[in-house]
């Protein structure tokens, strides 16, 4: 199994290391709270979780605070699973910089921007996201915001990387791409062993 197959074996493995050791307090009621969740998401998603207007655009993935890690998952799923190109960013940093890129004049690009928004996030930021996100319009053909579901931030935080899964998956379907081999990562290994 590749590890980006293997993130709940991962995830569960290090939180229930991290318990036993005491490092950090126990988490299995909420991981198995938001597993029940995860199975009633993916049935309620099905196949196609939104990707549709994702393909044939440029996804640019937005998290902040608690989403962020999700962003960076979205992408590099999107990279390796749907072989497309797709890039994360973080607010407010994005803000600092990047939204340059958005100018005005700027012609409308083959740009997906998705904003993934967590509903117990700091007022703050959920205003920057709307702010930006309002910026960044005219210049993105896409523009999605996507609110983590679920009741703990350990719900919500697997809900993203479960729907960030499923999207990518579903790209690589749309552009009839097998999602499991990632000959270009292995081409690099060989040509620099």
């Amino acid at each position: 199994m590749q590890p980006r197959a293997a993130v709940a074996y991962m995830t569960v493995g290090a939180l229930e290391c991290a318990a036993l050791s005491g490092a950090a307090p126990s988490l299995r009621d909420e991981v198995q709270a938001a597993s029940r969740l995860l199975r009633a998401l993916a049935d309620e998603w099905g196949p196609d979780a939104s990707a549709d207007s994702l393909h044939r655009a440029i996804p640019i993935v937005y998290g902040a605070a608690g989403t962020a890690a999700a962003a960076r998952r979205w992408k590099t799923q999107i990279n390796e699973n749907a072989s497309m190109h797709a890039f994360a960013s973080e607010l407010p940093e994005a803000d600092h910089n990047e939204v340059c890129g958005y100018e005005d004049d700027a012609q409308p690009a083959d740009l997906a921007a998705v904003f993934l928004d967590d509903p117990a996030m700091d007022p703050r930021l959920r205003r920057r996201i709307d702010v930006t996100a309002e910026l960044v319009a005219p210049s993105v053909s896409t523009l999605e915001r996507v609110e983590a579901p679920g009741d703990t931030p350990t719900e919500r935080l697997l809900s993203l990387v479960l729907l960030g899964d499923l999207v990518s998956v579903y790209l690589a379907a749309l552009s009839s791409i097998d999602p499991t081999p990632v000959e270009a990562i292995e081409r690099l290994k060989r040509k620099l062993a």
